[in-house]
């Protein structure tokens, strides 16, 4: 299952200045730190077969050639900690096949009978793109209590139906260690900047997006 603490923040500059300040620098693991663009496809059913298992399905390019498709599903979200089933397979391919993905995908131990219940409904049917995002990340690992975490930034766009809204969030992933940690960094964080605990995933953002022009439609 993955974990992790969503926050917003206000500009770019806001994160950089959280980002480049000595006492959040010290927590980070230098030698781990990278940026990569990534553009995302999100893909449901005419019929909305995978929103109505709560679930998403992502095509992920993170370089030429190169793809990540993901399966979320379920999971909660409270004052900015998600908790959700994830499974992942890097490929070469950038279709996302059901049978493929269910023979080779990967995930922290989750359940693969509900990854198999979602695959199930997609199965014969054709997945069309419904959203997409595109956006800059800066990840790094960082030691916080007894806990490794993976903390990434995030800045560029999401888009839906024509229309586009700015990402501009950072997330605290839980690798290894206690959940009580990201929740205490992430309110260290909250204190020393402008950032807010964040609700909402990209896709979520992206499906509110599409309500919004269908109604404004």
């Amino acid at each position: 299952m993955e974990t992790e603490l969503k926050l917003q923040f206000p500009t770019y500059e806001e994160m950089l200045k959280l980002w480049n300040a000595e006492w959040f620098s010290d927590i980070l693991i230098p030698e781990s730190e990278k940026t990569e663009h990534y553009d995302t496809r999100y893909f449901d059913t005419a019929d909305h077969a995978v929103l109505a298992c709560h679930a998403s399905i992502r095509v992920r390019e993170i370089q030429d050639g190169d793809y990540v498709h993901t399966v979320k599903i379920g999971g909660s979200s409270r004052n900015g900690l998600h908790q959700r089933f994830e499974w992942n397979l890097e490929t070469d391919e950038d279709t996302f096949d059901p049978d493929i993905f269910l023979a080779n995908a990967i995930s922290d131990g989750d359940p693969v009978e509900t990854l198999t219940d979602v695959l199930d409904v997609v199965r014969g049917k054709e997945l069309v793109m419904i959203c997409s995002t595109g956006f800059s990340r800066t990840v790094s690992l960082a030691g916080f209590g007894d806990s490794l975490l993976e903390v990434s930034l995030d800045f560029g766009t999401l888009s839906a139906a024509g229309s586009e809204e700015p990402i501009c969030e950072m997330e605290i992933e839980l690798k290894q260690g206690d959940v009580r940690d990201v929740l205490a960094f992430g309110e260290e964080i909250i204190a020393q900047s402008k950032a807010v605990r964040n609700n909402c995933t990209k896709y979520a953002r992206c499906l509110a997006l599409l309500q919004k022009n269908e109604r404004n439609g």
